[in-house]
């Protein structure tokens, strides 16, 4: 397994040069204080390139790890990329934030995998594991631009949800589509929002459903508004069926928040 190599104060390499293991050095550019350079070695043009900065030599070094494959981050890239693709699917490493021009005090960042992240330097930009430490935010709960799409990779927790009537995937996606053209905002957060976008298009026909935490909260607060109006789950079919998934999207939300109070997920 591929480790780090060289190592003295103010410098790493990450495996042994000249060798199939080698991925590249962290250096910290400072004589005094640290303000680490990552540079990652690219097989294809032979060279080791700049690839960001980081403020400590742990975060420098996760990052390169996480660039060269050793470790995953958790987080996909949330850059949008094309009508094809959706946004990106590469591991995220920065997250790129800023407060809101609109909403003034409102906390927007995105996650960016390293080659989007070399694209802008606009905003504050900081790894993963330090956004986290030093704003005491987890990304996934903090304001986003665009909406997370792709599968869902190892270190974001999914919930599996039954699905057991042909009436229930379009019962869930037509509640969505209601809930996002209701002219008053159904949803607080815009992470929910654009989950709701992304099911709309996504969601199953047939279960079980593997639904994040953020994913089954959407699903969830449109399902009660709806049946607030109506008294009931109103619909063109099976109204125990309508019922039951209901029941099932509340069991694991409630699940997720459990979970996510006791620093689980």
């Amino acid at each position: 397994m591929t480790g780090w190599t060289d190592t003295r104060e103010g410098f790493a390499r990450l495996g042994a040069e000249y060798t199939p293991d080698y991925r590249g050095y962290v250096i910290n550019v400072r004589d005094e204080g640290e303000d680490w350079y990552v540079y990652a070695w690219d097989e294809r043009n032979g060279v080791t390139a700049y690839l960001c900065h980081a403020d400590t030599e742990n975060a420098a070094r996760e990052i390169l790890e996480i660039h060269a494959g050793i470790r995953r981050s958790g987080f996909l890239c949330e850059v949008w990329t094309s009508e094809e693709v959706g946004h990106c699917p590469e591991g995220a490493t920065v997250v790129r934030f800023t407060d809101s021009k609109r909403k003034p005090g409102k906390h927007v960042r995105i996650l960016e995998c390293p080659q989007h992240a070399l694209r802008s330097e606009s905003w504050t930009k900081l790894p993963i594991s330090q956004y986290r430490d030093e704003y005491g935010i987890d990304p996934e709960d903090s304001g986003i631009i665009g909406g997370r799409l792709g599968p869902v990779r190892e270190g974001e927790s999914t919930w599996a949800v039954m699905v057991d009537h042909t009436c229930q995937a379009p019962y869930v996606r037509s509640t969505l589509r209601r809930a996002l053209a209701k002219t008053e905002p159904t949803w607080s957060d815009t992470d929910y929002v654009n989950a709701a976008r992304s099911l709309v298009f996504n969601l199953p026909e047939d279960g079980p459903w593997y639904l994040t935490r953020v994913e089954l909260h959407t699903i969830r607060i449109a399902l009660e508004r709806r049946r607030a109006k109506y008294g009931r789950f109103t619909g063109p079919g099976n109204c125990e069926a309508y019922e039951a998934i209901a029941e099932r999207i509340t069991e694991a939300s409630e699940h997720a928040i459990r979970r996510r109070q006791q620093g689980l997920s």
